[in-house]
């Protein structure tokens, strides 16, 4: 008989963490696994999860900001999901339960029907003290934690203190083939630039610990040498809505960018689902975060050859070899990233060896097969 796992996820957009919940379904072991995900939206998520013949089910809940949560319309809101994802476990028997938020887990806490055991992938907590209260009061009832970095544990403060021996470190992967041959062409037809044009790139949503004021003023730096050398910005808002301090974030990003006059050579551009393209398109993918949890666009520009400078701190510094598959720099420091940046830039060598570095890298140590069978094993321990 198979194990029944019900996966929760607010969102019907395709960030970092639905790229690896997918990768993760595709390699689950069905003859032993029945997976069904609920989404709180519809969206990209929910076809590409139809792809894989995975059963998706959309039932509307939407993450406010934690101040909110106190409000009576939002308890009442949050109260009728939990009772329709009640419902819905008590139709589909699952014995896991698997979320990856902070929404996610009080939903499922909330719901939770006698007898499942809960698995948490906590991706990003942050700083906020609400968002700490609510964990308090979920974790103890979290019979996992899935930590996708060794280092992320410290990065959610007192949440490991709450979880003492239930706390596994089990890093996404990605299918390399899946991000080999992308088309270059795309992305720089698409910025109107010819081969030959040194691109350095960061992929990465609007947050205010992903670093686009240290690629910015790293980019003044690099110009200063490297007067030919063209940026860009991709990356839009999870959700297409905004809160507003991510709206706030953005708006500074861009406004940053007109005051270090790099209109011209900083282009930007939203969301794209064409990820293996626009890494082919670039010579060098920047990830500056200052907290990366884990850095799934660090695995997939490795899987397709383009060399990485990252920040050193979180999943990218144990993602990268330094010299081998990537290079890092100290974290916020952007005169060193320009310093790795432009080493690349005028290097063949080295960036051959950091292509194939990285591919190497996936494929020994980041594969989505590992991935799922290490998954598999703690949801058959928890069964």
């Amino acid at each position: 008989m198979r194990t029944g796992v019900l996966y929760l996820n607010p969102y019907g957009a395709i960030g970092g963490a639905e790229r690896a919940l997918l990768e993760l379904l595709g390699e689950l072991d069905r003859t032993r696994f029945a997976p069904v995900v609920v989404l709180g939206e519809d969206g990209p998520l929910a076809t590409e999860l139809e792809k894989q013949g995975i059963e998706t089910i959309v039932e509307p809940f939407s993450s406010p900001p934690l101040y909110r949560l106190a409000w009576p319309s939002t308890l009442a809101r949050l109260a009728r999901a939990a009772w329709r994802i009640r419902r819905l476990a008590r139709e589909r028997r699952p014995r896991i339960l698997h979320c990856g938020d902070v929404l996610g887990l009080l939903l499922l806490v909330a719901a939770r029907p006698r007898g499942t055991r809960i698995v948490c992938q906590l991706n990003y907590l942050g700083g906020a003290p609400r968002r700490w209260a609510l964990a308090a009061l979920a974790l103890p009832a979290v019979h996992r934690l899935l930590a996708v970095s060794a280092q992320q544990p410290e990065q959610l403060g007192p949440a490991p203190s709450l979880l003492a021996g239930r706390t596994s470190v089990v890093p996404p992967g990605i299918r390399v083939e899946s991000f080999a041959g992308g088309n270059p062409r795309e992305l720089r037809q698409a910025l109107g630039l010819t081969e030959d044009v040194p691109l350095v790139g960061l992929v990465a949503r609007y947050d205010t610990w992903k670093g686009h004021g240290v690629f910015l003023e790293a980019a003044v730096r690099i110009r200063k040498s490297r007067a030919g050398v063209r940026f860009v910005m991709v990356g839009g808002d999870l959700d297409g809505r905004p809160l507003p301090h991510l709206r706030r974030y953005r708006d500074q990003v861009l406004r940053r960018r007109r005051e270090l006059q790099l209109e011209e050579a900083v282009a930007v551009l939203g969301h794209r689902d064409d990820v293996p393209a626009v890494l082919a398109g670039l010579d060098v993918l920047v990830c500056p975060s200052d907290h990366e949890p884990f850095g799934m666009i660090v695995l997939e520009a490795l899987a397709a050859g383009t060399p990485v400078v990252a920040s050193d701190s979180g999943g990218p510094a144990e993602i990268l070899e330094p010299d081998r598959s990537g290079l890092l720099f100290p974290t916020g420091d952007a005169r060193a990233l320009a310093e790795a940046v432009i080493r690349v830039l005028e290097d063949d060598g080295l960036r051959a060896r950091l292509a194939e570095g990285g591919r190497r890298r996936v494929r020994e140590r980041f594969a989505s097969a590992r991935y799922a069978r290490d998954v598999e094993a703690l949801y058959a321990g928890l069964a």
